[in-house]
């Protein structure tokens, strides 16, 4: 009885392993068939996410390459290469548009403001409201054109579009007043005043800008890989320009000023333009002849106390010249708003120190009693100090003491605390000496250097590194002299003001 109910059982449960073995196979083969699915998945999310990073590099590629050729330092800049495609001393007026075109080859027709064209730009419309095929249009090769650069393929974008942004053309109502004005440009002004009367840098909309201003453009770029992958982006920018116009050869606003010229003959300082002769020449440019005083001051209202200071400090009256002024040339001047407080001149330092091509040093805190460090010559890029008649304008800002030494430089520096300078020494551009304690001007032994644009001395901080409310008190020193003398160098001091960055107040990706 036992024998036939086992039998029984093994009956029943015959096959049981087979099914079991095959559940198995089938849920391994499940799995195989889902990580090879997951597997096809992955590859083709990587293969999007390569087209997608391609895509949005070559259109950065393009807005990169439209802010390096909007400034006129740049050695592919865009009035080089097309005179007068970007305009110079107006806005580029609403309306306007400049195109860089980058086709992939001689085939590759690249008209962004011809309708029904492989790509035609019709974002523009979403912008202004208006088709482009209505705007005045002007286009430059890219510097990638046809792949140029030997055995290297340039960049996937196609095109790069600049205009000139307004509140419309931003969807921003900037100034509140409940319209989005299409027609005024837009700028950005570093020292512009809030209502609350605080500075505060900020876009602006200004028919007739301040100084200070600097037009804003819409730089935006289409990429299309070969897959069809598409991206467009946009930069909202402005160039960064310093607003350093002067109103002498040589400014010393100041509570109070110590001088004491030089006594060498050929010593001179003159306020008429290109009354000196530069080392190196700024190409293409013919001095204006304005004549402004060899030397301005500032004296309270009603005061003629640092004027006389600096005249009594003269030996020789007669080599202070400019400004149809009797000699010596000195007079009370009023320095322009970025140039007029410590305040404003700490925020410009500040801004130039951003877009320095060297910073020696850091600033000290405020309260610090550690004396500046000590800077030379030999600190500077070897670019900007003159090799034959050659060097390259840069910038330099010296938080500390500086002494040029028997050099001679170009660009614009800026020196925060005592500036030293040899009989041999000279300078083309803009040299500031601004910052704390008693800001000096020291001049040591004769010489044949030349300073020629523009020098510009104030004390803005007290000893401790605290602003000061007013300017202080300043020292200008020079004994020997010999020819190294001051002279007004529009050319230089335009040079100077040259933008020497984009600053980029906004990007964004359009969806596509």
């Amino acid at each position: 009885m036992k024998s036939h109910n086992i039998l029984s059982r093994k009956r029943q449960e015959a096959g049981v392993a087979l099914l079991i073995s095959i559940f198995v196979l089938l849920l391994v083969s499940g799995v195989a068939l889902a990580l090879v699915a997951n597997s096809g998945s992955e590859s083709s999310l990587a293969g999007n996410f390569r087209s997608s990073t391609s895509a949005y590099d070559a259109g950065a590629a393009g807005l990169e390459e439209a802010r390096g050729r909007l400034l006129p330092g740049s050695s592919n800049y865009f009035n080089t290469t097309v005179p007068g495609f970007i305009p110079v001393g107006a806005p580029l007026a609403v309306g306007q548009v400049r195109y860089i075109l980058n086709p992939l080859n001689a085939a590759d027709v690249v008209a962004p403001t011809t309708l029904g064209s492989t790509y035609f730009d019709s974002e523009y419309q979403q912008e202004w409201g208006t088709s482009v095929t209505g705007a005045v249009a002007q286009t430059i090769n890219s510097v990638w054109a046809n792949s140029a650069v030997a055995g290297m393929p340039g960049p996937l974008y196609k095109w790069v579009r600049i205009t000139p942004a307004t509140e419309k053309s931003l969807n921003i109502d900037v100034n509140q007043d409940g319209t989005k004005d299409a027609v005024t440009p837009l700028y950005y002004d570093p020292n512009h005043i809030d209502a609350g009367g605080n500075p505060r840098a900020s876009l602006i909309v200004n028919a007739v800008p301040p100084a200070s201003a600097s037009q804003v453009f819409e730089v935006t770029s289409l990429a299309v890989l070969p897959n069809g992958s598409k991206k467009m982006e946009q930069y909202v920018v402005t160039p960064i320009t310093y607003n350093l116009n002067f109103p002498s050869a040589l400014t010393l606003p100041a509570s109070n000023v110590t001088f004491s010229g030089a006594h060498s003959n050929p010593y001179n300082v003159n306020g008429t333009d290109g009354s000196g002769t530069p080392s190196v020449a700024v190409p293409g440019c013919v001095a204006t002849a304005t004549s402004l005083p060899a030397i301005g001051t500032t004296d309270a209202t009603g005061s003629t106390t640092n004027k006389q200071a600096i005249i009594s400090g003269i030996p020789r009256p007669g080599n202070y010249t400019g400004g149809g002024l009797s000699t010596p040339s000195v007079a009370d001047v009023t320095p322009n708003a970025t140039l007029s407080s410590p305040a404003a001149l700490n925020q410009m330092v500040q801004t130039i120190s951003q877009n320095a091509d060297a910073v020696l040093g850091t600033p000290p805190p405020p309260g610090s009693t550690n004396p500046l460090p000590s800077y030379s010559a030999s600190n500077l890029p070897s670019s900007m100090l003159v090799n034959g008649s050659t060097c390259t304008s840069g910038t330099v800002v010296v938080n500390g003491n500086f002494d040029l030494g028997p050099n001679t430089g170009c660009g614009l520096l800026i020196v925060t605390g005592n500036f030293t300078y040899a009989g041999n020494s000279g300078w083309n551009g803009v040299i500031l000496v601004i910052g704390s304690g008693t800001a000096q001007f020291l001049g040591n032994g004769g010489g044949n250097g030349q300073f020629d644009g523009a020098i510009f001395v104030a004390a803005t901080e007290d000893s401790t590194y605290h602003q000061l409310p007013a300017l202080g008190a300043v020292n200008f020193d020079i004994s020997g002299g010999g020819g190294n003398g001051i002279y007004y160098n529009s050319c230089w001091v335009n040079k100077v003001n040259q933008a020497q960055t984009l600053k980029a107040l906004a990007f964004h990706e359009i969806a596509q």
